[in-house]
């Protein structure tokens, strides 16, 4: 946010530090368990928790915006699109979307019952999703509708997926869990 670096802790804080030179700028409060996701537009920041909610900040100043609760697990991935929506993967096998201007809860994707691990979405608003079972899928902005891309049949790692700026989408899966016939243990895929 800001050109400023952020990050969760189990102490349950958000700290922000300057890009510049890495002092310490602001601790922010009020998360009851570990922050485990974190994401920032230009004027927000979010904090996504074990104790199952999001936080909303003020990038400018640290100031708690609101809270934003409905995920019944830990929140593990947070990504914001590219109309400002944001989304958010829990434990709870669920994506929520919420409106960036307010907070109100837009939609509900149910994606894995073993909970999701990372989000990306793409410039087109296309979601993507890394399972803790080691699965990708994708949904379409235009229908919600949803497909397994990678993974399938893996299920023994948790997946991780991000998207470069030119739109090619990675995943990579951290844990050496998978049977020498599978991909490689560990590593970073181009999907």
């Amino acid at each position: 946010a800001n050109g400023n670096v952020l990050s969760g802790s189990t102490d349950n804080t958000v700290r922000v530090w300057s890009g510049r030179d890495g002092t310490p700028l602001h601790t922010l409060r009020g998360h009851t368990q570990s922050v485990v996701a974190l994401a920032a537009s230009r004027d927000k920041v979010y904090s996504g928790s074990d104790d199952t909610t999001i936080r909303v900040w003020s990038a400018t100043d640290g100031a708690h915006l609101q809270t934003l609760t409905g995920h019944t697990l830990a929140v593990f991935a947070l990504a914001l699109g590219p109309d400002g929506n944001l989304f958010s993967g829990s434990r709870d096998g669920t994506v929520r979307v919420w409106c960036g201007n307010d907070g109100t809860h837009l939609r509900t994707l149910q994606c894995d019952t073993d909970g999701v691990y990372s989000l990306a979405v793409g410039l087109d608003g296309s979601l993507f999703v890394g399972s803790f079972t080691g699965t990708v899928h994708t949904w379409r902005a235009t229908d919600s509708t949803s497909r397994c891309i990678a993974g399938e049949g893996v299920a023994r790692a948790p997946a991780t997926v991000c998207l470069s700026a030119a739109g090619t989408l990675y995943a990579g899966w951290g844990f050496p869990l998978l049977e020498p016939n599978d991909r490689p243990k560990g590593g970073v895929y181009i999907l």
